[in-house]
């Protein structure tokens, strides 16, 4: 009767797979997730969002001088990350050579994000140009974002909804 029971707790199905042994690394996910925590020593360059489609592209300075003109229009602008959102990394600033020339830069859906730490770096942006006029509460939740005062968030902006984004450092 006891060869019985020993036969069918081994007909028993595990309740818990098997331990890989420690000398064997843990499987990695087929797709990392866009983390906003990446850090200057895990990254150099990354790209979030869809594959660029432009290879032609515009400065800054020239959207922001004739915003009106580019509203609704796809571009790819190359730059620098002058800020980012230090909460989710879920919008950044781009400036210009001139200094009033700056745009918030939005992903499309809400879809990606970029690290919290890629001020200062290069980047190039693919999206459609917006002009938007924000609330008041608007530009106190983007100045909560940046850890600034809401009389440093302006009412009316030039935004790109980027589909794709490239940084590096």
């Amino acid at each position: 009767m006891s060869s019985l029971w020993v036969l069918l707790i081994l007909m028993q199905p595990a309740s818990q797979p098997a331990a890989a042994p420690a000398s064997q690394p843990a499987a990695a996910p087929a797709t990392q997730p866009a983390t906003p925590k990446a850090t200057a020593a895990t990254w150099t360059k990354l790209h979030r969002g869809a594959p660029f489609t432009m290879t032609n592209r515009v400065t800054l300075d020239a959207v922001i001088s004739d915003a009106k003109s580019y509203a609704g229009k796809t571009v790819r602008i190359d730059g620098v990350v002058s800020a980012v959102c230090r909460k989710k990394g879920c919008w950044m600033t781009l400036g210009g050579s001139d200094k009033s020339a700056r745009a918030r830069i939005s992903f499309k859906d809400y879809a990606f994000f970029v690290p919290l730490d890629c001020a200062g770096a290069k980047t190039s942006i693919e999206g459609v140009v917006e002009l938007k006029t924000l609330s008041k509460a608007e530009r106190a939740h983007l100045a909560d974002d940046a850890g600034k005062s809401i009389d440093q968030i302006p009412e009316n902006e030039v935004r790109l909804m980027a589909t794709a984004v490239e940084l590096s450092r």
